[in-house]
Parts: C-alpha cells; sequence; structure tokens
C-alpha cells in the first residue's frame, strides 16, 4: 500500500502513479515505474526537470525527468542484446521506507520489484545485487543509489542518475566544473579529449568525463543564462560525469522527443561510466549520491 500522509500522498502525474513528496521547500513528484523523478519545483520557483510530452506509455522507459540506469550504463560491459541502460527504469519499484520530518524533510526509499522468471534481466546478468533509490527532499533534492552485492564473486557496476535539466535555451547554457577534465566523445569517436573552458552545446554532444583528483565529492553547475537560474550538482561516489544533448538531428530521430524539444533541456548525469566502472566486492556496498540546489544567476 502506498503512503499518504500530510507531506506524502499518492497520485497521479503525467499518466503515471506517483508519490508527491511536500515540504515548505517545494514539491517533487516521484513515479512508481523506474522509481523515476518526474518533477521538482522549489518553493517560489519554476521546474528544475523536463519531462517529454511525447513520453511513452509504460512499460516503456519515461522520456525526462531522473531516469534510473542500473545495473549497467548504455550497454557497458554487457552483451549487444542487453537493454539499454539496464532493466530498471522499465519496471515497477515498490515503497520499502517512508520518513516524513515535519514540513521541513520528508524521505522515501523504493526497491524494484522482482520477477520469478530466470529470463528477467536482472535475474541473468545481476541476481546477487539488491539496489535501492532514496530520495530526500528538504533545501535540497538529493537522491541516493544503494547497491549491496550479497553474491560469492566481485560485480562490475556502471550506473547513471540520468537528469534531464529544464533550460530555457541549451545553445546557450554552460555547463561549469568540468574544466582541465579529460573526456570521450561518443558522437566523434575520439577518446582523451581535455576539457578547456565550461561545455557550450555546439550541436549534439554525448561525453563522458573524468574526474583524477580522487576527491569525495565533486560539483557541477547548469549556467542557464536564458533562464536566469543555475543549477548544483553535488555528486558522491562518482568519478565521471556524462553530459548528454541529442541535438536537433537526434531529438527529430527519437519518437518520445518532440522535434524542437532538445532545445529545453540539457542531461548532466551523476554516474559511474567509462573508467569509473565500480567493483563491488562480495559482501560490499556502493552509493551513488547526487543533491540538488537551485539559485538565481549571479549578475
Amino acid at each position: 500500500m502506498l503512503p499518504d500522509t500530510q507531506h506524502i500522498q499518492s497520485i497521479d502525474y503525467a499518466g503515471h502513479r506517483c508519490l508527491q513528496l511536500q515540504t515548505r521547500h517545494g514539491t517533487a513528484m516521484l513515479a512508481l515505474h523506474g522509481a523515476q523523478l518526474l518533477s521538482w519545483v522549489p518553493a517560489g520557483q519554476r521546474e528544475v526537470f523536463w519531462l517529454s510530452t511525447q513520453a511513452l506509455p509504460e512499460p516503456a522507459a519515461i522520456r525526462g525527468g531522473v531516469p534510473v540506469c542500473w545495473p549497467w550504463f548504455g550497454k557497458q560491459g554487457m552483451p549487444d542484446g542487453a537493454m539499454q541502460h539496464g532493466p530498471v527504469r522499465n519496471r515497477s519499484w515498490e515503497v520499502s521506507c517512508v520518513h516524513a520530518d515535519g514540513p521541513d524533510c520528508v524521505s522515501v526509499e523504493l526497491v524494484p520489484g522482482t520477477t520469478p522468471s530466470p529470463e528477467d534481466p536482472l535475474n541473468r546478468f545481476a541476481s546477487d545485487l539488491r539496489v535501492s533509490l532514496r530520495v530526500d527532499l528538504d533545501e535540497h533534492l538529493t537522491q541516493t543509489l544503494h547497491t549491496h552485492n550479497q553474491g560469492a564473486d566481485d560485480y562490475s557496476l556502471t550506473q547513471a542518475l540520468h537528469s534531464y535539466f529544464a533550460v530555457a535555451n541549451a545553445s546557450t547554457v554552460r555547463i561549469e566544473g568540468l574544466a582541465g577534465l579529460r573526456y570521450d566523445d561518443k558522437l566523434l569517436g575520439n577518446s582523451d579529449q581535455l576539457q578547456t573552458g565550461s561545455v557550450l552545446l555546439e550541436d549534439a554532444c554525448d561525453r563522458v568525463y573524468q574526474q583524477t583528483s580522487g576527491a569525495v565529492q565533486h560539483h557541477y553547475t547548469v549556467m542557464d543564462p536564458d533562464g536566469q537560474r543555475q543549477i548544483h550538482i553535488t555528486t558522491k561516489g562518482s568519478q565521471s560525469v556524462v553530459v548528454w544533448n541529442p541535438g536537433a538531428a537526434g531529438a527529430r530521430a527519437m519518437a518520445d522527443v518532440p522535434d524542437d524539444a532538445w532545445s529545453q533541456f540539457f542531461c548532466v548525469e551523476a554516474s559511474n561510466a567509462g573508467d569509473d566502472s565500480i567493483t563491488v566486492a562480495p559482501g560490499a556496498h556502493h552509493r551513488l549520491v547526487q543533491r540538488l540546489q537551485v539559485s538565481p544567476m549571479k549578475q
């Protein structure tokens, strides 16, 4: 049974069964399909996530919000027939824990529904892994993707929180926090490129950036001058970040993205991807965390 309290309510949103999380700091919509955040509106501000008006119905993955890519990103390390970005974004999740701390903070934890079928992708490729997603809403929005290896063998884990940030004009957006990092350009097929300055979209973009400092946390900022705001991203448990936009031609080729919608979002994804594959030893845990905050653009 879904929770229904003063600060967490079960509602239908954009055609999906959702949990509405509400505090004095804002409101978020969390779909049970894919454990996917579909909306976050901080108090007194506007929508932070882009959600496609042409998103396909369930059980297809929802285009927009924050899809959960697990336990692999893309098809990294997987056979050609593996599902793009893993199977959990295409299935229903269940509430495992709820906490509401009055009007200041609420949190919900979900786990994916299971199936006994041996052909289920999780049973075939990751039967010994357990995963949960926790969403905390206070003055920030925080997601924690927790993996536990209950098996007897190491598991090579790649994953991402594939955030679609709503912007006024993707062509004028800058991504700060990437200068000096090396990246692989998936569109051009170039590897080990050096980022100088901030990222500015010229056309389509599909890059995996790698951190080298080994710091516990990293910070990135989506600078949206036409929208007059900054979206601040802090990551933990991650030494990589994916930057993606399909561009005009790419959007036209996607059935669940309106032709002109590429200019309305920019994806900056907290990840373990590329060289940042995580070896999860037997009995070990790994947590991928992103914390988001929004502020006005500095004049």
